[in-house]
């Protein structure tokens, strides 16, 4: 069997190559753009692509460093979550205190989110500044020995920074996804105020040059459209499927390394068996920060089907329950 400290090892591999198609998806889409606009010309240029593709680069790295610079406040204002106090929560600090000593990282910040949807996450760009989120839900339901295996699996994400890599996917998914419906919108809006443009002729020259302008304006928004929605229905969900490939490989090392600072496989079982069996549906839930919970957020269409469970964001509740209660005779 693999110890830990291989399974560290093997999971940054693999991110790093998730990563690396991410960077690749970003590429084809701005190359794909570029390709739409290029196409009005008599003669294709692969100029043009290349430097939409370049755009496309520069623009998701600069969003991706803003937002990983301020991912916790970006999260916690997107889920409604509120910082806590000590005196707030002290059973929770202590916890939390306990967990940070054992596995030798600062004490992040502890935030509580109302949702009756019991959950948890860590976020945050390193363990000097990472943040661990819990739902009212999740304090309600959980005794003290549930409760520490899930905040040992969350610490455990901070330890093993996939806090950094989750902080990243999450930027891109949203660079991604924010580019398909700004594009959408744009052509929308571009189409919509060149039907206007004929109204502003005076003469029959300056009617026919406003019609000729405008329908140039027509076809770079209609081209604009199409591209926003190649986006949204190609782009995001492969952006999406990748960054579940990145969760799933980090929620399974972070069950097991949870354990290796409790000491108590018990726990985090009885835990993810009391997650299992709660059918509460989250009223916050985005599917892009979906991937950052200790279990996949309940809608309120309830189960998935076979089909969708294979885009599902955290490996079968069932496995990670069978692998834990192997490690039950090592402790």
């Amino acid at each position: 069997m693999e110890t830990i400290n291989q399974q560290v090892q093997q999971n940054r591999r693999r991110t790093w190559l998730v990563m690396v198609g991410f960077v690749v998806v970003v590429a084809l889409i701005g190359f794909a753009i570029g390709c739409l606009f290029e196409y009005r010309s008599d003669q294709f240029n692969i100029k043009y692509p290349l430097y939409f593709m370049g755009g496309f680069l520069i623009g998701a790295l600069v969003y991706s460093f803003f937002m990983y610079m301020s991912v916790t406040n970006v999260l916690m204002r997107s889920s409604n979550a509120v910082k806590l106090k000590e005196s707030d929560d002290p059973e929770l600090f202590h916890i939390v205190s306990d967990l940070t000593i054992v596995a030798n990282i600062p004490m992040p910040d502890i935030y509580l989110m109302n949702e009756p949807s019991p959950n948890a996450f860590a976020t945050g760009r390193d363990p000097k500044h990472a943040a661990v989120c819990v739902t009212s839900g999740l304090r309600k339901i959980m005794n003290r020995e549930e409760l520490e295996g899930v905040l040992a699996h969350e610490i455990s994400h901070i330890k093993n920074y996939d806090i950094r890599v989750s902080s990243i996917a999450v930027a891109l998914t949203t660079f991604i996804s924010g580019a398909g419906v700004f594009l959408v919108f744009a052509g929308i809006e571009l189409m919509r105020g060149a039907s206007w443009m004929n109204f502003f002729g005076d003469s029959d020259d300056d009617d026919k040059s406003s019609w000729a302008i405008a329908i140039g304006i027509i076809g770079f928004g209609f081209i604009m459209w199409i591209g926003g929605w190649v986006i949204r229905i190609i782009g995001v969900p492969v952006a999406e499927i990748m960054q579940f490939a990145v969760s799933r490989q980090r929620e399974a090392l972070a069950d097991v390394s949870g354990v290796n600072l409790t000491r108590d496989p018990q726990g985090l079982i009885n835990a993810l068996t009391v997650l299992k069996d709660d059918e509460t549906p989250m009223k916050n839930k985005n599917s892009t920060t979906a991937a950052l919970y200790i279990n996949e957020p309940v809608t309120k269409r309830g189960v998935a089907s076979r089909m969708m469970k294979l885009f599902d964001s955290h490996p079968p509740i069932d496995e990670r329950i069978a692998r834990l209660k192997k490690l039950l005779g090592e402790y």
